[in-house]
């Protein structure tokens, strides 16, 4: 459908030009800004309520690439303009009619990878500014999976994205309706309740009592297993914290961030900025601490790392720790720490 003969994808291939040209000569490179102009320019005219399915598909895999070329922009040079072209693609799924059209299981993996995104920039509006001005529509899941009935977490979830998709749907529960007092117009309903107590006992289950982390054995674990383990883990810590509000000394969190902190110690490094965010910050002693800073060093010489997320990330949880040790009769709310060093940011971070 997107070959390169066919002129209507231009802006798709044009994309993947400016990222391939990004990532091989640097945010310096006058090719890679020279072709985001292209797509830019390619892509503004057109009117979302009169894309058909074949222009609707070029127009999102083009936006999201131009999303993942300011991601992999450095801080100094992006000025966090990603949440431009981010709210582009929300706007496109959300006013398009043809969207529906999308929820095909040959879409899967681009709509699972959207989702992934727009649940995680539920985090970043949540603790950085006034929930929703501007940008505000509300993340849904999309997966043909899921709407079909395979239940989310299912296997291809997994795969598409490295994470279980009842995580993404909690992390926006709690975002949306827990941290914030809600709107009228997002009033939480009984059904909304539930699904979020079903969520949290379904991935608090298939942790299990004694956590993630096995028996030694000879056979390494298969890493994407891992990784969808440690969203697992960070979205229990972060539900605790803002719905449960708990204060950290209970048994059954201070061992969900001993898991957490032994996960990441396994993986050796960590491209997921969530995560790795939610589970250092609860490190409290200097052992702990230790032990994620080494995680971030291992990460920034990863040959997987896709962006210089590692150095904004542990910038903020040192942050968040010299707040926690400041505080040191626990009186200030663990939730408040977060939105003022997240807040503190002159550039809305990025936890995706």
């Amino acid at each position: 459908m997107l070959a390169p003969t066919d002129a209507e994808s231009l802006a798709t291939f044009v994309a993947v030009f400016a990222l391939a040209s990004l990532q091989l000569h640097g945010s310096g490179s006058a090719d890679a800004f020279r072709y985001k102009r292209r797509v830019v320019s390619k892509i503004a005219g057109e009117a979302t309520e009169q894309l058909d399915e074949r222009a609707l598909l070029r127009n999102l895999v083009a936006t999201m690439l131009l999303y993942h070329y300011e991601m992999s922009m450095p801080r100094s040079s992006s000025g966090g303009t990603w949440v431009t072209f981010f709210c582009a693609v929300k706007h496109i799924i959300n006013t398009c009619p043809a969207m529906d059209r999308l929820i095909r299981r040959e879409y899967a993996v681009l709509l699972d990878w959207i989702y992934y995104h727009q649940a995680l920039s539920e985090f970043t509006i949540r603790h950085w500014k006034a929930p929703y001005d501007g940008c505000g529509f509300a993340a849904v899941v999309r997966s043909a999976g899921v709407v079909d009935g395979a239940g989310p977490g299912s296997k291809v979830v997994d795969d598409s994205i490295g994470c279980p998709t009842e995580v993404l749907e909690l992390i926006v529960h709690t975002c949306r309706h827990a941290i914030v007092a809600p709107r009228p117009e997002m009033a939480y309903t009984a059904a909304e309740l539930e699904r979020a107590t079903v969520l949290e006992q379904r991935i608090s289950m298939t942790l299990g009592d004694f956590g993630p982390i096995p028996a030694p054995t000879a056979t390494p674990r298969n890493r994407r297993t891992m990784v969808a383990d440690l969203h697992r883990l960070a979205c229990l810590l972060y539900v605790g914290r803002a719905v449960h509000r708990v204060s950290g000394r209970e048994f059954s969190h201070t061992r969900l961030v001993r898991e957490g902190i032994l996960l990441l110690g396994e993986l050796q490094s960590c491209q997921s900025a969530w995560p790795l965010f939610v589970v250092g910050c609860e490190a409290a002693d200097d052992e702990q601490r230790a032990a994620i800073l080494e995680v971030c060093e291992r990460s920034r010489g990863d040959p997987r790392r896709r962006s210089g997320h590692v150095d904004a990330t542990q910038r903020l949880v040192v942050a968040v720790w010299n707040q926690r040790d400041l505080d040191e009769k626990g009186e200030v709310d663990y939730m408040a720490v977060l939105d003022a060093v997240i807040r503190g940011e002159a550039v809305m971070p990025l936890f995706a």
